[in-house]
């Protein structure tokens, strides 16, 4: 039986005498099994190695090996590659003319797909577990493609079995490349990838430089930067993250600088889906599958962040703008409020995925075992610096809105503001996290501050002690407190939040504005039970404390508008952020 070095003498062989140049090059084992090695020094930009056509495996070529008649092969793409794989391997052997190269791909691969039941566990609560099931379905339905179209007298089905298509579509992941570095003549198969051997035998480190070299009658490789003799002649795969490495080549790399990751967002439960649907597609945002990388906040899943963000209200008016041709780059500037609640949305959304991640241990000492760990440890190093820069923006947004109140601005979305434009600090409160001061607080101190003095919660209504007398004694709902205060606190140029709500003056909640049909029924029920709600408390109250609640300035039309603010203005602090267990601390955010 051949050993792995004859294996490779007669490949070498094999190449140079169907036209292949490596001069300077040699192939031979190496820690990551097979690979390139430089023979004397090679300066940068000079081509290296180079097959001709005739060596490449195109959608032709395997249509020819598998039939008389090629046209009547449908097969395209992987499911096509692999039945070449499987016949050139199991059933044409040493007889075929691909023989040299088939035999020497690796016969046995460490992606998640070949992982047993109790490896695949190491895996579980990460985004590789529900890739797998999705790439093994893939698998099968492929296999059948080729069990419907492939004739028995081609493969026998003794060989076309799950685990031998399972190793033809890892040498398919792992070394097939995109059939636009030859040309279209060469191979018109519009969805099948190209083999290329010898230039598929080079491993992958991030970020290298390398040249294609394309021509009518060969394609090589070139040297990005000089190599030295003995080194190992390195390819870069592309910017793949650890999760693709492992998948589509059964390995990660430590420390890998392209690590990401993959979080799809789902808003599919959420009453408003259709018509926050309509504004992502407004938007041209057709995808919620993003992805994440160390110490980065993913500033591309800002928009779609901020429309889930949003509350009735928000979409109702968003949803005018568009339909009046105001839409632009309107998810650029929807205010502090939907900038705090997108952030405080994502970070519990990685929150759960790291507690869901939690620790895992393994007494297993294989291969596919410690590469399991070592995703999963780097997975859970991604999501705890994502975690760590999003703490420090939601930081700065808060000792922003701190200084926007202190300053008697607002940073509130052109639909919200009186005159229907941004001030200028809306725009640098939206697209900005940096405070305005010099100093950075620490986020426990900027949340702090920002619920004391900015948030409107139960606990601000101690900083009104006539007001607080009052409604200890009467028996309301949270909300219908909050919308009294809202009012009384209109009625009081003394409070701090006075100029905030008289900002507010001319918002209106779409129940008081909804021109549609449907939308003035949907807020019917709404407006009734506000003014039910009003009709319970008034005149009793102004009766019992006048100074408090002057009939003028609790009026039903009053109350209905307030009752709107406390409906379209709320938002929830994670108690995370004052570095605290508990409830989150509910309020309004006027500014």
């Amino acid at each position: 039986m051949e050993d792995n070095k004859q294996r490779l003498d007669r490949f070498v062989a094999w190449l140079r005498d169907n036209g292949a140049e490596m001069d300077k090059v040699e192939v031979r084992e190496s820690e990551h099994g097979n690979g390139v090695y430089v023979k004397e020094p090679i300066p940068a930009e000079e081509q290296y190695a180079q097959i001709p056509l005739r060596l490449v495996v195109t959608g032709r070529v395997c249509r020819e090996a598998l039939g008389a008649d090629p046209a009547a092969i449908r097969l395209v793409g992987r499911s096509l590659l692999c039945a070449f794989l499987i016949q050139q391997r199991f059933v044409a052997g040493e007889s075929s003319f691909w023989h040299p190269y088939i035999s020497i791909l690796p016969h046995e691969f460490h992606t998640p797909l070949f992982f047993s039941d109790t490896e695949l566990e190491l895996l579980e609560n990460t985004p590789m577990i529900y890739a797998v099931k999705d790439r093994r379905q893939l698998m099968r339905d492929e296999l059948e493609e080729i069990l419907e179209q492939i004739p028995e007298s081609t493969i026998p089905r003794s060989v076309l079995t799950t685990e031998n298509y399972a190793w033809a579509a890892a040498v398919v992941s792992s070394r097939s490349f995109t059939k636009s570095l030859i040309s279209e003549s060469q191979s018109p198969d519009e969805e099948t990838s190209v083999l290329l051997p010898l230039l598929d035998m080079m491993n992958h480190r991030p970020l290298t430089r390398i040249s294609w070299i394309a021509s009518d009658s060969s394609i090589g490789f070139a040297a990005g930067t000089a190599l030295s003799k003995g080194s190992e002649v390195v390819n870069n795969y592309g910017a793949k993250s650890n999760e693709e490495l492992l998948m589509g080549y059964g390995f990660c790399v430590p420390g890998n600088p392209l690590n990401s990751y993959h979080i799809k967002l789902n808003y599919t439960m959420d009453p408003l889906a259709a018509d926050k649907q309509a504004i992502l597609n407004h938007a041209q945002i057709t995808s919620c599958d993003h992805y994440i990388r160390a110490d980065e906040l993913p500033r591309d899943l800002l928009p779609t962040l901020r429309v889930m963000a949003m509350t009735e209200t928000d979409v109702y008016y968003v949803k005018r703008q568009i339909a009046e041709g105001h839409g632009g780059a309107l998810l650029d500037d929807l205010g502090l409020r939907i900038e705090l609640r997108a952030r405080f949305l994502l970070a519990f959304l990685l929150h759960k995925k790291l507690d869901a991640l939690g620790q895992k241990k393994s007494t297993l000492s294989t291969v596919n075992a410690q590469l399991a760990l070592q995703y999963r440890t780097e997975t859970e190093g991604i999501l705890r610096s994502t975690l760590s820069a999003l703490a420090r923006a939601e930081c700065r947004l808060l000792a922003c809105a701190s200084q926007i109140f202190a300053d008697g601005l607002h940073a509130h979305p052109r639909y919200v503001s009186d005159n229907g434009q941004p001030s200028q600090t809306d725009a640098g409160a939206s697209s900005s996290d940096e405070p305005t001061g010099s100093k950075k607080p620490k986020q426990p101190l900027a949340a702090q501050q920002f619920i004391d003095e900015v948030l409107l919660t139960e606990e601000s209504f101690t900083s009104d002690p006539e007001f607080m007398d009052a409604v200890e004694q009467i028996d309301a709902e949270p909300d219908v407190l909050m919308t009294l205060f809202v009012l009384r606190i209109r009625a009081s140029p003394e409070s701090p939040w006075h100029a905030a709500v008289q900002r507010l003056g001319l918002f209106r909640h779409p129940m008081l504005v909804a021109e549609d049909a449907d939308a003035g029924l949907a807020y019917a029920d709404m407006m009734l039970e506000m003014g039910e709600i009003h009709d319970s408390l008034f005149p009793l109250l102004t009766e019992h404390f006048p100074k408090v609640f002057p009939a003028e300035q609790f009026t039903p039309e009053l109350f209905l508008w307030a009752a709107g603010l406390v409906e379209s203005f709320r938002l929830s602090v994670p108690a995370r952020c004052l570095d605290a267990a508990g409830d989150d601390i509910e309020g309004l955010l006027l500014v």
